[in-house]
This record gives C-alpha cells, sequence and structure tokens, in this order.
C-alpha cells in the first residue's frame, strides 16, 4: 500500500479542509502548532485588520503594516490560551487597535493624506478612469473631505466608526474590541456621524 503521505491528493484534500474549516477551528489548531491552519487565518482576516489600521493611523501604509504584522505576531503567541470567548475576528481586532493606539501615543499626528480613505471604495463610488473629469473632480473632494473629518474624530469615535460602518461589527463586539461597554460604544457613534455630519453638510 503506497504511503498516504507522500501522496499530492491528501495534500489537495488537507488544504480544502482548512480552506472550509471555521476560524474558530483554525485558531484552535494555530495554538496547537498547527502553522498551515494560522496561514489561513491569516489569509482571511488581515486584510480587515490592515484596513483598520490604515485608517487608524491617517493611511500612513507603511506605519499600518509594520502594526498590524507586529499584532499578528503577538496574535500568534497568544494563540494557545485563547479560549474562543468571542470571535476570533473580534479578538484580533482587539489586539490590532492596542498595537495602533500605542503606536499613535508614540508618533505625532499626520498630514491628512488624500489616499487615506482608498479602502472605502468598497462602500462608495470611487472615481474612475471612465469618469469625465469633473466627476472625477468632485469625487476626489469628497474623499479629501472625508478623510479630513475622520481624521480629526477623537480615536474612539474613530474606531467606533470604522467598526460599525465598515467592517460591519455588533455594538457588543466593538465594546469588546475597544474594552468598553455597548452603550458607550452608542455614545461614541452618535458623536461622531454628529461631527462627520457636520464636516460633510456640503455634500448633502
Amino acid at each position: 500500500m503506497a504511503d498516504t503521505a507522500d501522496d499530492p491528493r491528501c495534500v489537495v484534500r488537507g488544504a480544502g479542509a482548512l480552506a472550509e474549516a471555521s476560524d474558530h477551528a483554525l485558531a484552535r489548531r494555530s495554538g496547537l502548532g498547527d502553522q498551515a491552519a494560522f496561514t489561513e487565518l491569516f489569509a482571511r482576516l488581515f486584510p480587515g485588520t490592515l484596513r483598520f489600521a490604515l485608517r487608524m493611523l491617517d493611511g500612513d501604509e507603511q506605519l499600518a503594516e509594520d502594526t498590524v504584522q507586529e499584532a499578528w505576531i503577538k496574535a500568534w503567541r497568544a494563540l494557545p490560551d485563547f479560549r474562543g470567548d468571542s470571535r476570533v475576528s473580534t479578538w484580533l481586532f482587539s489586539i490590532v487597535a492596542r498595537q495602533a493606539l500605542d503606536v499613535r501615543r508614540r508618533t505625532r499626528p499626520l498630514a491628512v493624506d488624500d489616499q487615506m480613505l482608498e479602502p472605502l471604495a468598497t462602500r462608495a463610488v470611487r472615481p474612475s478612469d471612465t469618469q469625465d473629469p469633473a466627476q472625477t473632480a468632485l469625487a476626489r473632494d469628497l474623499w479629501e473631505t472625508l478623510a479630513a473629518a475622520l481624521g480629526e474624530l477623537p480615536w474612539r469615535q474613530r474606531a467606533s466608526w470604522l467598526l460599525r460602518e465598515l467592517e460591519g461589527l455588533s455594538y457588543e463586539e466593538i465594546a469588546q474590541i475597544l474594552n468598553t461597554t455597548p452603550t458607550v460604544v452608542r455614545g461614541q457613534l452618535h458623536r461622531a456621524r454628529k461631527n462627520l455630519a457636520i464636516r460633510m453638510e456640503q455634500w448633502r
């Protein structure tokens, strides 16, 4: 009988099993040292954590990448102790949020960059080469105004708004990430929306 360990079909089946596994299952396997499971978990959740860090760090791509990589290193080390009391994504966003806050405390505020809101393309009409110049200029102005408005929000307001409006998390999940209560999150969201509405009044 052939050794199944050398059968490439086993590798394919193994990869397929990982792709179908839940985040919690991947986290448990990663906590036991399964690097393939961690690679799959990373592929699934890294893009969202990077988007979040990028928006929280004023569009500084290099700083956001370094921040998220450090957060994922911490996550890998902490996975053996992950008990599954929350969604894996919520737990990871918590680590990224703390890491990003530490980074902001060590650095001066950055100037608003017109690329800051590029990831928001999934939720809004973004400029394209097919638009006429007037429409492209208008869309670019909208991006810049929204970027500046978000950049001026206090940390908790900005984080609450991004996690709710762009990542679609619940009040309870956001509260876990920001180490606060759902009531506080609701208040932060109310103030964030009010502040953004004032800044975006010209676009109504």
